[in-house]
């Protein structure tokens, strides 16, 4: 029987999609699969020792201008009100943020059945999280233009 590793690489690859598989620990069993789709690259953590356990992950750059890390750790926060299954980490110094959404469907094949609402579902909440961030910065730069406008008019 193909290692459950294999059996994720066999139906990532049959729905079009080149799949680099790497070990993380091959005494434990772990393995990444990294596969692009619509211009972004995914993640998808394997347990040979939990073969109903996944976890799928992609990361968001977020621009220098925006790169407000304690606004931005609030932002994820909120957003993860809304994306209660999907958990966002910082990295990089605030220069990006990883969505990741652990999966416990119990088979491989029971996984494959959700994968793509699971990878729609991080995509989904990664993007509103950039967005809010996004907007927040853009809000707060009008809003101090807006300010520093009015103060000079005022002298």
């Amino acid at each position: 029987m193909a290692s459950v590793r294999e059996r994720i690489v066999q139906f990532i690859e049959s729905e079009g999609h080149r799949v680099d598989a790497s070990p993380l620990d091959e005494a434990e069993g772990v393995s990444e699969l990294l596969f692009r789709t619509r211009g972004q690259v995914f993640s998808v953590t394997t347990f040979e020792q939990n073969p109903g356990a996944f976890t799928i992950s992609t990361a968001y750059e977020i621009p220098d201008w925006a790169r407000e890390r304690g606004q931005n750790v609030e932002t994820l926060a909120r957003v993860n009100d809304e994306f209660p299954d999907v958990a966002f980490v910082m990295a990089h110094d605030g220069g990006l943020f990883v969505t990741t959404s652990d999966e416990a469907p119990g088979s491989p094949e029971a996984f494959t059945r959700t994968f793509w609402e699971r990878v729609g579902r991080v995509r989904e909440a990664g993007a509103r999280a950039i967005e809010d961030i996004v907007d927040r910065t853009e809000s707060k730069a009008a809003a101090e233009k807006f300010i520093n406008s009015f103060m000079r008019s005022e002298q």
